[in-house]
C-alpha cells in the first residue's frame, strides 16, 4: 500500500524530481571541485595502465559476439590492472586514500544528506493539507536542522555500509572472482540498502514534522522495528526495481537516461518515507487530490 500510494503521488507531482534534478547538478559540482585534486593523477595513472581503455573493450564485446564471457573476462582484466596500478603506485594508493575518507565518506554523504528534511516538508505539505510548497525555500528555512540531520545521519550510513562491504568481502573470498560474484554483490547491496532504508524510512518525515534530530531518529527505529515485515518488503521491492531499471537505463541508453532516474528515485525514496510514517501513525492523506484513511490496523 505504501509503495503503491507513493508513487501515485510521484507521479501526480512529477516536478518535485526537477527540482531534486538541480539539487544535484549543484551538489555535484561541488563534489566535483573537491575531488579533482585526488581524481587527476589517480585517473591519469589508471589511464597510463590501459584501464579505461580495457572497460571499453569489455563493453564492446558484451555488444559483439564474446557475450557475457567476454564481458566478465575484459571486466577481471581491468580488475588486474587496477591492482598493479595500486601496488606499484604509493601516491596514488594514498591519493585514493585520501579521496575516500575526505570525499565520499564525509563530503558526499553531508551534502547529498541536506536534501532529505527539506524535500519532506514539501511532502508533508502537500500530503497533509495538499499545499504546494517550493524546494528552494523549504531548503533555505530548514538548513539548519538540515545540518543536523545530515552531521547525525553520516556516521549510521557509513557504519551498515562498511558492514555492507564486509559480507561482500567475505563473500569474494568464500567463491572467488566467478560469474556468479556479481549476482550475489547486488543481492547483498539490495538486503543492505533495504535495511537501512527502512531504519531510517521515517526520520526525515518525523523531523519535518517538528521533532527533533534524535527524537526523529528514535521514532523511526520504533516503527521499523514494531512493523519491519511490511516496511522492509517495501524497500526490498523498491530496491530492486532501483537497481534493475539502473542497470537497464545504463545499458540502453549509454547512462544518459541516469540523468533523470537518479532524481526520480531520490523522490520516490522519499515519498516511500513519509507514507510510510503517515500510515504508520494514522494520519490522513491526500493522495492526488483525494484524502486517505490509512487502516488502523496498522496505525501504532
Amino acid at each position: 500500500m505504501s509503495f503503491k500510494n507513493a508513487f501515485k503521488n510521484l507521479i501526480a507531482h512529477f516536478g518535485i524530481v526537477w527540482a531534486v534534478l538541480l539539487y544535484l547538478i549543484i551538489c555535484s559540482a561541488i563534489i566535483v571541485g573537491l575531488s579533482l585534486p585526488f581524481i587527476l593523477p589517480v585517473a591519469s595513472a589508471l589511464k597510463n595502465a590501459g584501464v579505461f581503455e580495457g572497460i571499453g573493450n569489455a563493453f564492446t564485446v558484451l555488444m559483439g559476439e564474446g557475450g557475457w564471457n567476454g564481458f566478465w573476462d575484459g571486466l577481471f582484466d581491468v580488475y588486474s590492472k587496477v591492482v598493479h596500478v595500486f601496488a606499484s603506485n604509493s601516491r596514488v594508493a594514498s591519493l585514493t586514500t585520501m579521496f575516500v575518507i575526505f570525499v565520499v565518506l564525509v563530503a558526499f554523504r553531508f551534502f547529498f544528506g541536506l536534501y532529505e528534511v527539506p524535500l519532506a516538508t514539501v511532502l508533508d505539505g502537500r500530503m497533509s493539507c495538499n499545499a504546494n510548497y517550493g524546494f528552494g525555500g523549504k531548503f533555505i528555512s530548514t538548513l539548519g536542522v538540515s545540518v543536523r540531520f545530515s552531521l547525525a545521519k553520516m556516521p549510521i550510513m557509513i557504519a551498515i555500509d562498511a558492514a555492507t562491504f564486509a559480507i561482500i568481502y567475505g563473500f569474494a573470498q568464500l567463491i572467488g572472482i566467478s560469474v556468479a560474484l556479481p549476482f550475489v554483490i547486488i543481492l547483498v547491496i539490495i538486503v543492505m540498502r533495504a535495511f537501512r532504508s527502512s531504519l531510517t524510512s521515517c526520520w526525515a518525515s518525523g523531523v519535518a514534522g517538528g521533532m527533533g534530530v534524535i527524537k526523529g531518529f528514535a521514532r523511526s527505529c520504533e516503527i521499523c522495528f514494531k512493523r519491519f515485515g511490511s516496511i522492509y518488503s517495501t524497500y526490498i521491492i523498491m530496491w530492486i526495481l532501483v537497481i534493475a531499471c539502473g542497470l537497464f537505463v545504463t545499458i540502453f541508453t549509454l547512462g544518459v537516461g541516469l540523468i533523470v532516474a537518479f532524481p526520480f528515485a531520490m523522490a520516490c525514496l522519499s515519498y516511500i518515507g513519509i507514507t510510510i510514517y503517515y500510515n504508520k501513525t494514522g494520519k490522513r492523506y491526500y493522495i492526488d487530490g483525494t484524502v486517505f484513511t490509512p487502516p488502523t490496523e496498522n496505525v501504532l
